[in-house]
């Protein structure tokens, strides 16, 4: 099976729809009647009252949950959790009520308490001020949050800006006992598929209680498999506790890190042997994580802003310099210096029609004249980039990297700007080899998720640094001044 099908074999779990839950807790889902649409098989271990699908709910259970749905805000993924409810069950239950698309899930959990939760959750987090501050503030996070789950591994996982999903651990805090260190190293995408970041997107926490746990059917009364998306309870995919087997790991607890309205990365704890938390921990460690999350987008302005300001003060100084010379080319000599400082680059290469000028370390002229014929191959696209030249025209060069874009003057010219970096010799420090995501058992093919997680390196040759969200925004900014000024 090759990377893509694996990928695709993952994105296509019906991961809300398994109609299955974790059997820690109990389950009801509530149709617009309000009349119970499903139940958890093992609902009476939670109840007194006797609870069959495609009943009312009992007076117990309506005294406690009407008064709730009546005020839950009318959008899906809203929710309200209640401690203690002795009213309904032989022991007290903690109650999550969530409205769903098209119902209200319920679910019932023991209740069970940790008294130095709240003076955990007082303290506060100050705001970064550098580079240096933020690693700091990585690793308090993973050691809090340490301290306040008991798991014998935290973790902050950040998803990367390569565009491809994979990750990379930038703080670990681990039981002493706990074998290897994880800290530093990359997990390729296909470790968190995109239809598991959507539904980390939507929940507070995620707590897989126990990997070995056998997951608890839903009753029906006839409908669909209910919308678990908001539901913690949900069952685990089962090719996602085959990956936490591998990794050793009996009990898994997640929080995301959202910021700038996008999953930034997640604070993972595991632990060898299954752990349960108290619902009432759960959610002051959530508003730990919410705090990160604001800390993290906070920081993430200041370099926007930063960027921002470096940016324009470059594009004016070169919209000077283009307004005196008149002609790009004959302007090249005076910009290079400014642009290759703005992408980190090595040589800037410019094509006014059949003319090209060159300044820094750039390809030779027939290699040019190959990558202009690979840029206007890319279609529509207004910037095109790589970070190994030899993909794009298996030529070798002394440069690896290429940021490109064109466009059309009023002189009815093409206009091409090649920014090059050079390359770098550099290892990358996997999570076990990334090209290996199923294994093979007597000539067949046994979809699984790779067994080792121990560091594997990848010694990289021929490639620059990766083109970043940001440089594809400097060039757009680039091109669009070159527009202004030529068309």
């Amino acid at each position: 099976m090759k990377d893509a099908d694996w990928m695709a074999h993952c994105e296509a779990e019906p991961l809300a729809y398994s109609g299955a839950i974790q059997p820690h807790g109990g389950l009801l889902c509530l149709d617009v009647h309000l009349s119970m649409s499903h139940v958890s098989e093992q609902i009476e271990k939670f109840v007194t009252t006797p609870l069959r699908a495609g009943d009312t709910l009992s007076d117990e259970l309506g005294a406690v949950l009407f008064p709730v749905i009546a005020t839950l805000p009318q959008v899906p993924g809203s929710r309200c959790e209640l401690f203690a409810v002795d009213s309904i069950g032989p022991l007290p239950l903690d109650i999550v009520v969530i409205r769903s698309n098209a119902s209200i899930i319920v679910e019932l959990i023991p209740h069970t308490v940790r008294v130095d939760a709240v003076e955990f959750a007082q303290q506060t987090v100050r705001p970064p001020a550098n580079d240096g501050e933020v690693q700091a503030l990585h690793e308090k996070i993973s050691a809090r949050f340490y301290e306040l789950t008991g798991f014998d591994r935290v973790m902050v996982y950040v998803f990367r800006d390569d565009g491809d999903g994979d990750g990379e651990v930038l703080a670990e805090t681990r039981r002493e006992a706990v074998y290897g260190s994880y800290l530093g190293l990359r997990f390729p995408g296909s470790d968190i598929p995109a239809i598991a970041r959507a539904l980390y997107m939507k929940n507070p926490w995620r707590l897989i209680q126990d990997c070995q746990a056998e997951a608890v059917s839903l009753c029906s009364n006839g409908s669909a498999p209910p919308d678990l998306t908001w539901s913690d309870l949900r069952s685990v995919s089962p090719m996602h506790l085959r990956y936490l087997a591998n990794m050793g790991v009996s009990a898994s607890l997640s929080f995301p890190i959202v910021a700038g309205g996008v999953l930034w990365g997640l604070i993972a704890c595991h632990h060898a042997r299954p752990r349960n938390l108290p619902l009432v921990t759960l959610c002051l460690a959530a508003r730990e994580a919410s705090h990160y999350s604001l800390e993290i987008s906070n920081w993430q302005v200041r370099l926007q802003m930063r960027f921002n300001d470096e940016l324009t003060d470059r594009l004016n100084t070169i919209r000077r310099a283009l307004l005196r010379h008149g002609h790009a080319l004959s302007a090249l000599t005076e910009i290079s210096s400014i642009v290759m400082a703005q992408f980190d680059g090595c040589g800037l290469a410019v094509c006014q029609g059949d003319v090209w000028g060159v300044a820094g370390e750039v390809p030779a002229l027939y290699e040019l004249e190959l990558l202009d014929e690979w840029l206007e191959s890319q279609g529509d696209e207004l910037i095109n980039g790589c970070d190994c030249i030899g993909h794009a025209i298996h030529a070798l060069v002394p440069v690896a990297g290429v940021l490109a874009f064109r466009l059309m003057t009023r002189r009815r010219e093409l206009l091409s700007i090649f920014i090059f970096r050079r390359e770098i010799l550099h290892e990358v420090e996997w999570g076990g080899n990334p090209h290996k995501p199923v294994e093979y058992q007597q000539g067949d093919i046994m979809i699984s998720p790779r067994r080792s997680f121990e560091k594997w390196i990848e010694k990289r040759i021929g490639y620059s640094r990766p083109w970043q969200k940001q440089d594809r925004i400097s060039a757009m900014r680039l091109r669009l001044l070159l527009v202004n000024l030529y068309c």
